[in-house]
């Protein structure tokens, strides 16, 4: 396909409702009229924010594409600085004109001019083209995010503590350390003896 004139800038809560179209996935499950708050709320954060920033990319008035932008950190724990790029997304009848392109190159701006070495990238797992498409700008996979919600979790590790020993289950309160360390310590005696078998 052939590229298309494009230009970006930043977003303004009047892109609220396309980027309820192309972010819909992304959002949290809430009615129609909460998620444009959120991304009303988004918006004008990134705009109050030198270290956000939210992009439309239009081709001839049209918005055909978004991407959100962070420097922070790698992560919680690695304190790497980072620009993490978050949904890039181009719409349907736009891809593979050279869009995606340009909304990267303004997040590798956005890490230059800020002088991060590292951008990380979040796709959504089920987008098996945008994923290929950031893996051919050299983004390797790090990390895989799993969700599910809080009562489906506790539902699970209960469970779970039905299928271990009485003396291995966890507790609550001052004992629960030391059910863990017995349980750990069980597992490396098993390993031991399974080694010097």
């Amino acid at each position: 396909m052939s590229r298309v004139p494009v230009t970006v800038r930043e977003a303004d809560v009047t892109d609220a409702r396309f980027l309820l179209g192309v972010w819909q996935d992304a959002l949290r499950m809430a009615d129609e009229h909460e998620q444009l708050g959120d991304l009303e709320t988004i918006i004008r954060r990134a705009q109050g924010s030198p270290d956000e920033q939210l992009l439309v990319a239009d081709s001839d008035g049209q918005a055909v594409g978004a991407v959100f932008m962070r420097a922070t950190t790698f992560g919680p724990l690695n304190l790497e600085p980072t620009v993490q790029v978050f949904a890039p997304h181009v719409s349907p009848g736009f891809r593979r004109r050279g869009v995606g392109r340009i909304l990267m190159d303004a997040a590798v701006t956005f890490a230059e001019e800020r002088g991060v070495r590292t951008i990380a990238a979040a796709a959504s797992s089920a987008g098996r083209e945008g994923n290929r498409f950031l893996a051919r700008l050299g983004l390797g996979s790090q990390a895989v995010m799993r969700a599910a919600p809080t009562a489906v979790v506790r539902s699970r590790l209960a469970t779970l503590g039905r299928a271990l020993p009485h003396h291995a289950r966890s507790q609550r309160g001052p004992k629960q350390s030391s059910a863990v360390g017995e349980l750990l310590a069980a597992r490396r005696s098993q390993r031991r003896s399974h080694t010097v078998a």
